[in-house]
């Protein structure tokens, strides 16, 4: 089955034709060697659903584009038969009373309303912050066979419909709007947000960077309510991010709370339609405060409001009284360090008047049952392995469906369980990472499936264990396309700390490992966000990490102690003094490689490599333990805790003034004496997340020192390094790596 598929650019369309006619030349015995163009310039992509469980029925629907023609669909897929069975929009658009179709922009994604009549279609999506988007958005309505735009006067964030399907909420401006689907008429619930200042119904930058939220309203069951934020962030000062494309450069002014800085401060508010009546709901004066989630409790009679200190070591939910904005306190987590959230947290259960809360109270990530009767909490999933989402409750057949880590902390698969804890059940038979869509009525599910050395399925299943027909997609076509290439095949390893940890890790050979010695290349992460040994398919930076193999390197990724999925002692050893077990766990692994997994490593040629956070171990591999690898490649590196975000930086490392001692030992500006050389410090110049100035302060003080080293800058590209486009920033930035490699450890000869 053909599926919405996203097309490369021109210039990726000129190289994957070139990379064919190379293919088409070559005999069919030979395999051809991998190139970073063919990479990046989307050759070995994946093919992709754009894919939607429908609200009413047990289907899908996803979209297909024609490649063929300018058609581009919404189908309908019956889970009960395997076949298509509806056709919900076009882009072939036939007006009312006509005959001849108005051919309508192409789209990125699209929404359902509860009750499947309206589609809300999204297309023309560009960034808003590193994970949100605005679009300009359109509403097709089924039945009377009209499509309309939800707004003319620009593009929106955030937009979902009514639990009644007669309303449509979107944040345009900073401000929040509330659309009748019978009328049109449209009601400006706030008027005074603005891009810089007041943030209505979504999260900032500052929020959904360090808590993951984006959405932060949220209707009542009835849709005659809506609960909304609004973020006040004049007590940030503001960051000056500067882009060079004019005579003049553009400053934009970012607000940016520090490590010890002043904070947004967040209010919560009540709109109620029938009265048109704003209530303020009381979350308490403290501007050293957050608020982290809000929800409608599962009666629909009160809000539940989930509040954070400073510290992030005290987490309550607050029961609001929507009448008047009274609230009180009906549960409360405390640690001694930090509680860990989830976004999307709290989960209703109308039938019993509870909430299921998932928390890692008892040190590993669970589901608790909250009843709003008693006010007590009780535990549904026990072990030593972590819940990493819950997916849906089956009132009818009291069953708890959630992602789990189980088998693997590599992996992801699906469960379900009784609300008492019994009777609990894998649903995905294959290690690897399982992503899952679950039907309205729970009795079927999409599985998206991959693992680390095969790309993603599409599969539908019941979830009495069966699988359902042919797959929606196998990807026969990308793996044919990497038979034809040799591809150096990716092995997990496990190894043990320096105090008897476990610890994760994948490697790769280089196609030739024998003869002389080769170097090391250890490629890290390392935050206690995000785990980077996983086993699942990720074809463009394991592709980029094969081919580097394929050059002559030995590659291995590691997650070190501090890193998720494995219990919240093990992701919290480095709390306040983050860095130093990330690095003590990098030379054993260098040690564990070189003696025991029978590599031809050249110890003297070990490199170690990292983005972000692990641009951060990187410039502290360079700096504080310099005696220990021979080059460095840090990619927008944190370099000062004290110039990153506070959210982050005060859950790990507490407040500055608190903590002077781990922030002056744990920044690499302030080891730079210990520096030997073979660093290569990279950094976007419009990165809105780690700040060009920590590369500037480290690129300072190495001056300052009189040490050599490379930088190199790249003009108005953000964190991600991507000009979502055709990648050629990622493909040159990947080829200045390959480079530096080369000429630091002696492999190779470079290569336009």
């Amino acid at each position: 089955m053909k599926c919405y598929l996203r097309l490369p650019s021109v210039a990726g369309c000129v190289l994957l034709f070139l990379s064919l006619q190379q293919a088409s030349a070559q005999k069919r015995t030979e395999k051809l060697p991998l190139n970073l163009e063919s990479i990046w310039g989307g050759y070995f992509d994946e093919q992709q659903l754009v894919v939607h469980p429908m609200n009413t029925q047990e289907k899908i629907a996803f979209i297909y584009a024609d490649k063929n023609s300018s058609n581009e669909l919404i189908l309908s897929l019956d889970f009960t038969t395997g076949r298509l069975v509806d056709t919900l929009f076009t882009n072939q658009v036939v007006p009312k009373g006509d005959s001849v179709p108005v051919t309508f922009t192409f789209f990125e994604d699209f929404e359902l309303s509860p009750n499947d009549s309206l589609v809300l279609i999204k297309a023309q999506a560009q960034p808003l912050f590193r994970i949100s988007g605005k679009e300009a958005c359109y509403v097709w309505n089924r039945n009377k066979k009209i499509l309309r735009a939800v707004t003319v006067d620009g593009k929106v964030s955030y937009i979902s419909f009514s639990p009644d399907s007669k309303k449509l909420a979107y944040i345009l401006n900073n401000n929040l709007y509330v659309k009748d689907m019978e009328t049109d008429a449209v009601i400006a619930i706030t008027s005074d947000g603005s891009m810089d200042n007041i943030t209505y119904g979504c999260a900032d930058a500052l929020y959904e960077n360090g808590f993951g939220l984006r959405k932060m309203y949220s209707w009542s069951e009835d849709g005659k309510n809506i609960v909304f934020t609004r973020i006040n962030e004049l007590p940030v000062k503001n960051y000056p991010i500067t882009y060079y494309d004019k005579n003049y450069p553009d400053v934009y002014g970012q607000r940016y709370p520090k490590a010890g800085e002043a904070i947004p401060q967040v209010e919560v508010f009540l709109y109620n339609f029938p009265f048109k009546l704003l209530t303020k709901l009381d979350v308490g004066v403290n501007p050293n405060q957050y608020i982290t989630g809000i929800n409608w409790s599962p009666d629909g009679k009160s809000v539940l409001i989930q509040r954070l200190n400073r510290p992030q070591n005290f987490l309550e939910i607050l029961q609001a009284n929507i009448k008047n904005g009274n609230t009180k306190t009906i549960y409360s987590e405390t640690k001694p360090d930090y509680v860990k959230l989830f976004p999307d947290n709290l989960f209703c259960i109308k039938s019993r008047n509870s909430f299921l809360w998932q928390t890692e109270k008892n040190g590993w990530s669970h589901i608790y049952e909250f009843s709003m009767d008693s006010l007590k909490m009780k535990q549904v999933t026990t072990g030593d392995w972590e819940v990493q989402k819950i997916k849906g409750v089956d009132e009818e057949n009291s069953f708890i469906y959630y992602m789990s880590n189980e088998p693997s902390p590599r992996g992801s698969s699906l469960y379900r369980i009784k609300y008492d804890g019994t009777q609990r059940r894998r649903l995905t038979d294959k290690n690897g990472w399982h992503e899952t869509l679950l039907a309205n009525t729970k009795r079927y599910f999409l599985d998206i499936y991959s693992n680390l050395n095969n790309p993603t399925i599409y599969q539908m299943y019941s979830t009495r264990e069966q699988k359902l027909y042919q797959p929606l997609i196998e990807n026969k076509e990308l793996k044919n396309r990497l038979s034809q290439y040799k591809i150096p095949e990716v092995d997990f390893f496990t190894f043990k700390s320096s105090d008897d940890k476990l610890l994760y890790g994948y490697f790769i050979r280089p196609l030739n490992a024998e003869g002389a010695k080769h170097p090391l290349l250890i490629y890290n992460y390392g935050s206690p966000e995000l785990q980077g040994v996983t086993d699942r398919w990720n074809d463009k930076v394991l592709m980029s990490l094969k081919y580097l193999a394929s050059q002559g390197y030995y590659v291995a990724c590691i997650d070190t102690r501090g890193t998720p999925g494995k219990g919240e002692i093990y992701r919290k050893v480095n709390y306040k003094k983050i860095g130093d077990s990330e690095l003590d766990d990098l030379m054993q692994a260098k040690k564990f490689i070189i003696r025991s997994m029978n590599a031809n490593v050249d110890s003297a040629k070990v490199a170690v490599m990292g983005w972000s956070y692990g641009g951060y171990i990187s410039t502290l591999a360079a700096t504080k333990y310099a005696s220990g690898f021979a080059a460095a490649i840090a990619i927008a590196p944190v370099t000062n805790w004290r110039l990153y975000e506070n959210i982050f930086a005060e859950r790990y490392m507490t407040m500055p003034s608190e903590n002077p001692d781990g922030y002056l030992n744990n920044a690499p500006v302030n080891f730079v004496n210990n520096y030997k050389g073979g660093l290569l410090l990279v950094h976007g110049t419009a990165d809105d997340n780690v700040h060009l100035q920590n590369s500037m302060v480290l690129s300072r003080e190495l001056v300052n020192a009189n040490k050599q080293f490379d930088q190199y800058y790249l003009t108005d590209r953000g964190h991600l390094l991507n000009d979502n486009v055709n990648n050629i920033t990622r493909l040159n930035l990947f080829i200045k790596i390959r480079n530096f490699l080369n000429n630091q450890l002696g492999v190779g000869n470079n290569q336009k």
